[in-house]
């Protein structure tokens, strides 16, 4: 079953969950009705309005604004919320110069953890967060284009793909084998 596992981890459980491209609109977090999602909870394929939950956790992994010259502002929970009563997932992004299906698979390394981080229409942000759902800590891994924004509306379409199986790289549609 090595051939199945990300870099050779004998450890990594078989992948369960097929990667698939999303596209979401999301509205920024300042200037729009608090009812409209400002959020993606990337580990349930989500979008939210962020909060703070009654038991203590956040209700997402990374929130979205538009700044004064149109650009997109990626926020991850832990920039909005660090000191969260029952703690909030880390996040970390990393700016990618490739296109969108360009990224095949995620760097294990290169991202800033927890911090937010600005980037322009048609630019791609790599990421990595921690799931509760891994067992051993390994993180997920996933790929976000800004598709468009629409500041008349104050939205942004952001598409997609987040590869929900702990530890696996491969940012590919389909089940993944490495």
């Amino acid at each position: 079953m090595g051939a199945a596992c990300s870099d050779n981890n004998p450890f990594l459980s078989p992948p369960t969950s097929e990667n698939t491209v999303r596209t979401f609109s999301v509205w920024a977090l300042s200037g729009t009705n608090a009812a409209l999602p400002a959020s993606v909870l990337f580990s349930n394929l989500s979008v939210e309005r962020p909060q703070l939950l009654s038991n203590g956790t956040v209700n997402f992994e990374v929130a979205f604004d538009i700044t004064a010259d149109g650009k997109v502002r990626f926020l991850p929970a832990r920039a909005l919320v660090p000191q969260a009563p029952a703690g909030a997932p880390s996040i970390g992004l990393a700016r990618s110069t490739s296109a969108f299906d360009a990224i095949t698979r995620a760097p294990d390394r290169g991202y800033t953890d927890d911090s937010t981080l600005v980037v322009a229409v048609n630019e791609v942000v790599l990421i990595r967060l921690t799931s509760s759902r891994c067992i051993l800590q390994d993180p997920f891994y996933g790929k976000v284009a800004v598709d468009s924004v629409i500041l008349a509306e104050r939205r942004l379409v952001l598409r997609t793909l987040v590869n929900r199986n702990c530890g696996y790289r491969a940012l590919t549609p389909g089940l993944p084998s490495t």
